[in-house]
């Protein structure tokens, strides 16, 4: 209800106003949007795209969050692991010996791609995402389906093609 209220006002830019279509049914239970092949959710914060989006209110304001590593955050809690204070790409750097920027790529890369044996081996955080991941693997394979940690939902094997581990 609450993605269809969105969607039916649009959104308003200095040209006018765009609609997004959200499409809850997607592999993960993760909402996802886009519309003429903007996705809404992931417009770039350093090449001016997001400039165009004004508030529909006069004198309104849009607020925008950006929670550091809210991903690596999610995954933490689901996993056991606490980070320190302060900055998670800052704490990731330390452990990778690399700098914010570089960080942030490698924790992306091994969380959505392949967390190599000796990053395993060196940050307990990435350990303990790897167990995760072995586990639900084996749980899937095994009963051919799996149930969402957010939403409850199940997602089985028989309706996925080309699913791996991650």
């Amino acid at each position: 209800d609450n993605l269809s209220y969105v969607e039916s006002n649009g959104l308003h830019t200095t040209d006018g106003v765009v609609y997004s279509e959200y499409n809850v049914f997607t592999s993960t239970g993760r909402p996802s949007n886009r519309f003429g092949g903007t996705n809404f959710a992931a417009l770039n914060k350093k090449d001016g795209s997001r400039k165009p989006y004004v508030s529909r209110f006069k004198n309104g304001v849009l607020v925008e969050f950006d929670f550091d590593g809210y991903h690596l955050r999610l995954i933490a809690d689901k996993v056991g692991y606490e980070f320190p204070e302060g900055s998670v790409h800052e704490h990731m750097a330390k452990l990778y010996g690399v700098d914010y920027e570089e960080a942030k790529k490698l924790s992306f890369k091994y969380l959505y791609g392949h967390i190599p044996i000796e990053v395993i081996q060196l940050n307990r955080y990435f350990g303990k995402v790897s167990d995760y991941i072995d586990d639900l693997w084996k749980e899937y394979n095994s009963k051919e389906f799996i149930v969402s940690d957010i939403y409850n939902r199940s997602i089985y094997k028989k309706n996925l093609s080309d699913m791996n581990a991650n």
